[in-house]
């Protein structure tokens, strides 16, 4: 009877490391929401056309990414996130698991095992791990880019073939494509007397006109932070991108209050130093270096040198949307400078004390991001809530985005969230959810309610007004009726309305304006989807009367 194939011990943990690490990064990813740009995808994309499809977002071709959305969003809506973490934490094992079959082709299970766990809980990368359009971009464009390498060392046509299919894969998930394409271009350089030049220009000259094509229609259009100064600071780029690397891989990247990036680089700049002295000191003792050393060094320093090149505000060399594709790029090009070494095993002692060292300091990282784009996602549910109570009131041209979200991750306008909510499901709170959410969520609300509604105070004659109390002095909250109310200021004017209906704390809401002494304003709050009535607390404003509006269904009432 035939007997079936055992699995390796180093295959079989990395498998168990690697359903370890995807439950691990699902279950994080699944408590958040959407940031920043994935509204952009769900909301300004929703065309099934050309334009939806090839449009760049930045600089890049993401038809890929757009696709996925095409796919999932229709299935799955968008009141969980979990089928698109789930989709996106399977392009990271996919792609992982194609860097530990290379480096197992060339330094064996064990050292494959040791070297590629750590990319499985890069806590410095957790924009990718828990960021859904930064994750499948990169993901999608390094999955497709490590399938193009194994595929040129079969070293025949249909290895080939193959490479090339990756390589237009990896182009359409983007811009990661043009490092894997530079390492392209030198195997078919440096193998040009093993075979062919010409028959082999197919792999890299297929997905360039493809790029062309694209690129003269839609890309050539699409913003760029190409400068001089930028050329002249990519060397120092692209050493502090190796650094960064470095920092993230050995659990090195602390994040830092107020920091942009986990940075790291005080420990990854002498460690690159190092690491570049002791690679040149390898390379010097070789007596043939491989081709496909200089085929994943020169996809590496073109993914760096790209960066630095169109380096603007977010796109640090420690930024830690670069740190998952900088570190593969940093195991392939150590892979190829160790191969061939007698890797004894007295250095497994350390090695192994090193690795369980960054894996926990990446985790604790992770968690730690994890629980900032937390917070997030309650202030963006609060900041949704809010539009869709207002949704009969609100302009659609209302814009949703910092400051007045209390995030940066929201910029959306209420006429594209509301539509696109009716297809595919709210990921917002529910006004019982709001009411129960923390404070600060509750008081973004009210702020987001209060502009979405168009609250203001307006002067007018104190004519025809009834149902009038008189306040005994400033700082008093008042429970306002629907509609609003009207105020009379006495001797003195009204001044410092502040308004909370879902706070419960100091009043979020600071009314603009005042009403002189001897006159009358008028406080009009339209009427939305929730019943939950508004508090106004008057700061200063002696013997001022509040009084219901002549046609409102009730009248203010002291709640103090």
């Amino acid at each position: 009877m035939r007997q079936r194939p055992r699995i390796a011990a180093p295959t079989a943990l990395f498998a168990l490391a690697a359903a370890g690490a995807g439950v691990y990064i699902t279950v994080l990813g699944s408590r958040l929401t959407f940031l920043l740009d994935d509204w952009g995808y769900i909301f300004e994309r929703r065309a099934f056309d050309a334009h939806a499809f090839f449009e760049p977002a930045n600089e890049h071709l993401v038809a890929a990414d757009v696709a996925a959305w095409k796919v999932l969003l229709p299935i799955f809506g968008i009141a969980s996130t979990v089928p698109y973490r789930i989709f996106s934490t399977t392009l990271l094992l996919a792609a992982v698991a194609l860097l530990f079959l290379w480096v197992r082709r060339r330094i064996g299970p064990w050292p494959a095992l040791l070297a590629t766990i750590p990319v499985l809980f890069l806590g410095a990368g957790f924009e990718d791990l828990l960021w859904f359009t930064s994750g499948v971009s990169f993901l999608g464009a390094g999955a497709f880019g490590l399938g193009m390498l194994l595929a040129l060392d079969r070293h025949d046509r249909h290895g080939d073939e193959v490479a090339c299919a990756c390589l237009i894969g990896s182009m359409l998930w983007g811009s990661l494509w043009v490092a894997f394409a530079a390492g392209a271009a030198v195997d078919l350089v440096l193998r040009r007397r093993e075979r062919p030049l010409l028959s082999r220009a197919f792999v890299l000259a297929v997905p360039l006109c493809l790029y062309g094509v694209w690129w003269l229609i839609w890309g050539r259009d699409a913003e760029s932070a190409l400068s001089f100064a930028n050329l002249a600071g990519t060397p120092l780029y692209v050493l502090d991108s190796v650094a960064a690397a470095i920092a993230a891989a050995l659990g090195l990247a602390i994040p830092v209050a107020g920091a942009e990036a986990p940075n790291g680089l005080d420990w990854g700049r002498p460690l690159a130093v190092a690491l570049i002295g002791l690679g040149a000191w390898r390379l010097r003792a070789l007596r043939s270096i491989p081709v496909s050393f200089w085929v994943v060094l020169a996809a590496g320093l073109a993914f760096w040198a790209i960066a630095g090149l169109e380096l603007k505000a977010g796109r640090t060399a420690s930024a830690s949307r670069y740190q998952l594709p900088s570190v593969i790029f940093l195991v392939l090009i150590c892979v190829e400078l160790v191969r061939g070494l007698d890797l004894r095993r007295r250095l497994l002692g350390p090695v192994l004390a090193v690795l369980a060292a960054a894996v926990l300091s990446n985790v604790v990282f992770l968690h730690q991001a994890y629980e900032s784009f937390h917070a997030t996602t309650i202030t963006e549910r609060a900041d949704l809530a809010a539009l869709e109570i207002a949704r009969d009131r609100v302009d659609p041209g209302f814009l949703l985005d910092e400051p007045l979200a209390g995030t940066p991750y929201l910029h959306l306008e209420a006429g594209s969230y509301l539509s696109g909510i009716d297809a595919f499901g709210s990921p917002g709170f529910t006004p019982a959810a709001l009411a129960r959410s923390p404070e600060t969520a509750r008081a973004d609300a009210d702020r987001v309610l209060a502009a979405a509604l168009a609250i203001e105070l307006h002067l007018r004659p104190p004519a025809g007004l009834s149902g009038c109390r008189t306040l005994d002095g400033g700082g008093r909250a008042l429970t306002l009726p629907p509609g609003g109310v009207s105020l009379r200021a006495g001797n003195a004017p009204i001044e410092g309305l502040k308004l909370a209906r879902f706070a419960g704390g100091e009043p979020p809401v600071t009314v603009p304006g005042r009403v002189p002494a001897g006159q009358a304003g008028v406080l009009a709050i339209p009427r939305d989807r929730s019943s939950r009535p508004w508090r106004m607390f008057v700061e200063r404003g002696p013997d001022a009367a509040v009084c219901r509006l002549p046609r409102g269904p009730g009248s203010a009432t002291d709640s103090m």
